[in-house]
């Protein structure tokens, strides 16, 4: 299994090495499109000299050996600061998708299950459903304000990611400097910033899975792997319920159990299975028991718009394979009929692939894949401005923030695109050069799996620069190891190696 382990790595490396290509010439154009068109403003300047001297003071400390439980308690108050001022300086609303949720869940609260049903909104994208019902519940408890409400909360998550960041930092790297620069680096990521006034489901979903990534990683090296692994899956279903990231993870998370752990056969077959058992129960009771409450009509993996749809879209060569109105017509056009649209959609699919020059489809496909990760941002800083701008129910939302006006101090989209843009693209590029490293860290390979996996997923259906937040940690720890020591890495099934 060594050997296998050994081959199966070195061909993700490999394979990396020519298809991050692309990832860092997007993430490059991109930055070169924001320098052309938005200054580097004031604020920009300000900010980057801040993490400069940040960088510098943490840097100093660590030299010095300074107290790590004072370190780490002083980076986590500088990323809680940086989240209130961003709080602060915008009064963000929900936009396209989130609006409506927070319709519904308005009216979720009135006794409606309307959006639940037939091919109401959530019914056709059941995996929005949990999201509306944790927005009635804010909108309950939190009933004076719950827009604010929410944003606090979103911080509080936020906060949860670079605890639980951490504490993966220390599972991946053997060098403490690293593990704290890997803190500092969450508590500064803009995205991981940004989203904080976006009314995304992510903001809920990504320190659930981090918790389950933790807890997977954290089983490598334990002899009693069956309880962290239960606790892996378990985790992941709570998540999934939030954004439906389970397929990737769950591929990913096998994958890794048959090729790197240790155990015979027979034994990871046991975990495996043990394993899907723990994810499976708990998406099964959520569902029917929400069946059973008359929310649901329908599982929550039953959408009643079928997923070719999605694909359909991917397959849009004018849109990039992004959402367009003329797939996202189809189901309308087919009276709204399971059969009849996923028919319609796959012979729409067949037409585009097979009637298309193959020098085409490849541009395609490449130049999604590229745009797919060349955005510093992931999208938080349109779905945390664009409601004040675009949502014509915008005077409602104000209203109850007790607003006379949205206020924008820091308009992101003009003051701060090009520094997020150069902050993402450096850590691309480091993170591209680390993949030159002699050796590897073979529990970094669960990351390198999981960015191919969603990539392969966007590179299939409808593609949102949104759609890779939930993961866009990864390229924390991908990038800090390029610092780390050749003498402290695991070379096989998690064992440190003694070379030099």
């Amino acid at each position: 299994m060594r050997k296998i382990s050994y081959k199966f790595s070195s061909f993700i490396n490999n394979a990396l090495k020519f298809l991050f290509i692309f990832v860092v010439i997007g993430s490059k154009y991109r930055l070169t499109r924001d320098f052309a068109s938005v200054k580097f403003s004031k604020f920009s300047v300000v900010f980057f000299i801040i993490i400069i001297l940040l960088g510098i003071i943490l840097n100093y400390l660590m030299k010095k050996k300074f107290n790590t439980k004072i370190i780490f308690i002083s980076i986590l108050s500088v990323g809680l600061i940086i989240r209130l001022i961003w709080f602060y300086s915008i009064d963000s609303i929900p936009t396209s998708d989130f609006n409506r949720m927070y319709i519904c869940a308005e009216d979720f609260l009135k006794g409606f299950t309307y959006m639940f049903e037939g091919t109401g909104y959530m019914a056709r994208f059941p995996h929005m459903s949990i999201t509306v019902l944790y927005f009635s519940f804010v909108q309950k408890i939190f009933y004076k304000n719950p827009l604010i409400a929410i944003r606090l909360l979103n911080i509080l998550f936020s906060m949860l990611n670079m605890v639980i960041l951490y504490f993966i930092a220390k599972e991946v790297f053997k060098d403490k400097k690293n593990v704290i620069w890997s803190l500092f680096l969450a508590a500064i990521y803009p995205p991981m910033i940004i989203y904080n006034n976006a009314y995304a489901s992510e903001n809920i979903a990504m320190p659930i899975f981090l918790l389950s990534i933790y807890l997977f990683l954290k089983s490598i090296n334990k002899d009693r792997k069956i309880k962290l692994l239960i606790g892996a899956f378990f985790i992941l279903a709570l998540a999934n319920l939030f954004r439906p990231i389970a397929y990737v993870v769950i591929v990913a998370y096998i994958l890794y159990i048959l090729i790197y752990f240790k155990e015979g056969i027979k034994r990871k077959v046991i975990l495996v299975s043990t394993s899907i058992m723990s994810f499976i129960i708990p998406t099964l009771l959520v569902s029917y028991g929400l069946i059973y409450l008359n929310i649901l009509e329908r599982p929550l993996w039953k959408p009643t718009e079928p997923a070719s749809i999605s694909i359909l879209k991917g397959t849009n060569f004018e849109s990039n394979g992004r959402w367009n109105e003329e797939d996202a017509k189809v189901f309308g056009e087919c009276d709204e009929n399971y059969e009849k649209a996923d028919k319609r959609a796959k012979e729409i699919i067949r037409e585009r692939l097979l009637g298309s020059k193959k020098t085409d489809i490849l541009r395609h496909y490449a130049t999604k894949y590229a745009f797919q990760w060349n955005t510093g941002d992931f999208g938080g800083i349109c779905w945390a401005e664009a409601g004040l701008e675009t949502e014509s129910n915008r005077e409602k939302y104000l209203k109850i923030m007790e607003k006379n006006d949205g206020k924008e101090l820091i308009k992101l989209s003009k003051d701060g695109e090009s520094l997020v843009q150069l902050i993402y693209t450096i850590m691309i590029l480091i993170t591209y050069l680390a993949l030159y490293k002699k050796k590897r860290n073979y529990k970094l390979d669960l990351m390198y799996i999981l960015f191919c996996g969603f990539s392969i997923q966007c590179l299939i259906t409808e593609s949102q620069d949104r759609y890779t937040y939930v993961v866009s940690w990864i390229f924390i720890l991908l990038a800090m190891n390029f610092f780390e020591s050749e003498s402290k890495v695991f070379i096989r099934n998690g064992e440190e190696s003694s070379e030099r």
